[in-house]
């Protein structure tokens, strides 16, 4: 018998021995068909496959202020050869469509940029086209995205960048000739032109008031920037008093 010259492993039976050499055999063979499987199924770059050509975006920089609601950047591509596009944006610190940091979860045509921290990032986007088991792939230019930290006395609507004009929105200081409106989420103040500050403060009356991005009034705890505010259910900023437990300056601003 072949198995009687089979060395016995240390603390292992007969049957226990031949288990495991026999489940380490078949261990390897595995392996060495999930290798060439995968060495298989990993795309590769192929020059008979079309390089996506970009048609439009990603666009002129912008600039917002912080907690602003930014508008999504755009990218339009296109191929000739059936194939199938995918994407992955990146974010890099340095005016560069290379060596920066892919952004978890982003795979589409447009990305939304974050305005949650002060500071200018520039975004791209890695364009694959995928026909079979082939590949080419395309980067686009930067986009650069500047976000300004704003305080209440500073004007507080983005700026957006766009071809030859600008468009701002600038935070009013001013009440003159406005009135309060009500609609179903909230208070607003509309002023005399029609208009009415989003994503900022205005000074009415004396007293100040933060609105959200739909216009509406805040009231409640309120954080700009690193600064926690509160306002008041009417709407106007506490100050030089103390609210649940934490004192707020003369300026607003808790302690």
């Amino acid at each position: 018998m072949v198995f009687c010259c089979m060395p016995m492993l240390a603390g292992c039976s007969f049957r226990e021995t031949l288990g495991i050499l026999w489940n380490g055999e078949n261990q390897e063979e595995s392996t060495e068909e999930e290798t060439q499987t995968a060495q298989e199924e990993t795309p590769v770059v192929d020059e008979s496959v079309e390089v996506p050509s970009i048609t439009a975006g990603p666009g002129d920089p912008v600039t917002y202020a912080m907690n602003a609601e930014a508008e999504p950047i755009t990218v339009e591509a296109s191929v000739s050869d059936g194939g199938t596009l995918s994407y992955q944006w990146y974010s890099n610190n340095v005016d560069s469509n290379g060596g920066g940091t892919a952004l978890e979860g982003e795979t589409g045509a447009s990305f939304t940029p974050p305005t949650t921290e002060p500071g200018t990032i520039y975004y791209y986007v890695v364009i694959t086209n995928t026909v079979d088991n082939a590949i080419q792939m395309t980067t686009s230019a930067t986009k650069s995205v500047t976000v300004e930290e704003t305080s209440q006395e500073d004007t507080a609507a983005a700026t957006q960048e766009s071809g030859d004009s600008a468009e701002t929105q600038t935070q009013e200081t001013s009440s003159a000739g406005g009135t309060w409106q009500q609609g179903d989420g909230g208070w607003w103040y509309e002023h005399a032109d029609g208009s009415y500050t989003t994503n900022g403060w205005e000074e009415i009356d004396g007293q100040w008031y933060a609105f959200d991005e739909n216009g509406y009034m805040r009231t409640g705890w309120f954080q700009d920037g690193d600064k926690w505010y509160y306002l008041n259910d009417d709407g106007t900023m506490a100050r030089d008093t103390d609210v649940d437990g934490y004192h707020l300056g003369s300026d607003g601003v808790m302690q």
